[in-house]
């Protein structure tokens, strides 16, 4: 079983929202550190109530003022973090906090030792979401001038919103991510364009495993058919209880009610 911990940026939500994540991650078995960046003392008294609970909780105040996009901005304190912090684990998780749940300790899922970051696949394509995809990567290659659409447009689009890395290589993964925002002054939400312009094109010289929901280790649900057990667990189109799903937020209202049987899913 690998030791992995989790870093994550939460702020400005309502308390179920932290109870969920952090209640359903550790309700797994799982033994690592949470890595938690806030911003308020909202969210620090959500974090004290938690803790007397959760003893693997470790808050980290957000204290700098953002000048760019929040989703861009989590990454500038992504690498402040991990140039700050020794963390003595195999494997980071870094990943989104509003619309991720865990169902199974992802400690115990079979990683391979060759791989340095897995990335994790959505149903479409690039070219197949023409409102956000597909123009983030033609603003790469107007940064870049690289003719970048052609070699991944027909590819699955990579998620941003969980990656999963030996520690080593997420440190390049965020170094490059923040250079790119500094180098072509980017101020908006570009961080998915640059992940996918990352992973595709080898630019961090590290080796890349890219999953599937039929992997099971990340469940990005997307928008489609959402499979629920009658243990009230989300699955795979194998039926496989998932070790992580993302993006249930999207789930129909009586969907989320459903999954709701100790935390609450739907507010």
């Amino acid at each position: 079983m690998k030791k992995i911990d989790v870093l994550t940026y939460c702020t400005c939500y309502p308390y179920e929202i932290f109870e969920r994540f952090i209640g359903s991650l550790n309700d797994t078995g799982f033994g690592g550190n949470i890595w938690i960046i806030i911003r308020t003392n909202q969210d620090k008294e959500h974090l004290d109530r938690l803790s007397k609970t959760h003893s693997n909780i470790k808050a980290i105040i957000d204290t700098s003022r953002p000048t760019i996009h929040i989703n861009a901005h989590r990454f500038i304190v992504y690498k402040f973090v991990l140039e700050k912090i020794q963390m003595a684990c195999d494997y980071l998780l870094i990943c989104d906090s509003r619309d991720v749940l865990f169902q199974k300790n992802f400690e115990e899922y079979p990683y391979d030792p060759n791989i340095d970051i897995y990335g994790f696949l959505e149903l479409k394509t690039i070219n197949d979401e023409p409102a956000f995809n597909k123009p983030w990567i033609q603003q790469i290659e107007y940064f870049t001038k690289e003719s970048v659409l052609k070699y991944v447009g027909d590819n699955k689009i990579i998620c941003c919103g969980t990656t999963i890395g030996k520690i080593v290589a997420l440190k390049k993964y965020v170094n490059y991510m923040c250079n790119m925002f500094e180098k072509y002054n980017i101020k908006h939400n570009l961080d998915q364009g640059i992940h996918n312009y990352m992973l595709y094109m080898n630019k961090l010289n590290v080796n890349v495993k890219l999953l599937s929901n039929k992997d099971n280790l990340v469940n990005t649900t997307c928008q489609d058919v959402k499979k629920i057990n009658d243990d009230n667990l989300i699955v795979n189109e194998d039926n496989d209880v998932s070790y992580i799903v993302h993006q249930y937020d999207r789930f129909p209202i009586e969907l989320k009610k459903k999954i709701s049987s100790k935390y609450d899913f739907v507010s």
